[in-house]
């Protein structure tokens, strides 16, 4: 088994665990109420921490798009990570196993596709890197300056079709999870949420 085909099982599990994990919490704490926990006030609660957890991963976007000299904002990539990880998880107690509502099971699928396009845009940006890296001693042992080395591994990733394929998917389908997470929220103001 290769190093690569190893870490796929890994990621695999990890998402599989933390996915009956979270169904599991929320069974528990249904059957502790006797009613579908995310429609308790805890459940609303855990919902709302959820989704704020969520909002910070849009710190890294912002920090990324608006700090460009600054460099890579490493730090904040991992708050989007990890958060990318938690949030999901705490709506995913939220939600629970419990699919009678379309706007909420819309929302909680598309949330499900952006989490594994984002896992999937870990792998693409680390392959990334350690083409980039590679790219960058081949281009040293030739001979070339500094400012050429930078030039042609601008030019490579500029024109890295991986990722931007990886966007096409992550992307629109944030857009579709917060389109439909605003509407599943006013609609459950609407009819008496908390």
């Amino acid at each position: 088994m290769t190093a690569i085909t190893a870490r796929f099982f890994t990621v695999v599990g990890f998402i599989i665990a933390v996915i009956a994990g979270g169904l599991l919490i929320e069974v528990l704490l249904s059957f502790q109420t006797g009613w579908p926990f995310g429609h308790t006030q805890t459940g609303h609660a855990v919902g709302w921490i959820g989704l704020a957890v969520i909002l910070t991963v849009f710190v890294y976007s912002l920090k990324k798009r608006s700090g460009r000299k600054a460099g890579w904002p490493q730090g904040w990539f991992r708050v989007h990570q990890v958060a990318g990880i938690i949030g999901p998880l705490l709506i995913l107690i939220h939600a629970g196993p419990h699919f009678h509502a379309l706007i909420p099971m819309l929302a909680l699928l598309s949330m499900g596709i952006v989490v594994v396009s984002g896992v999937v845009g870990v792998a693409v940006h680390r392959k990334s890197l350690h083409l980039l890296k590679d790219a960058r001693r081949e281009l040293h042992n030739q001979g070339l300056s500094q400012d050429e080395v930078e030039e042609r591994l601008y030019d490579l990733a500029s024109g890295e079709e991986t990722f931007r394929v990886w966007q096409i998917i992550h992307t629109p389908m944030v857009v579709m999870f917060l389109a439909l997470v605003i509407v599943h929220v006013l609609g459950a103001l609407y009819f008496g949420g908390w």
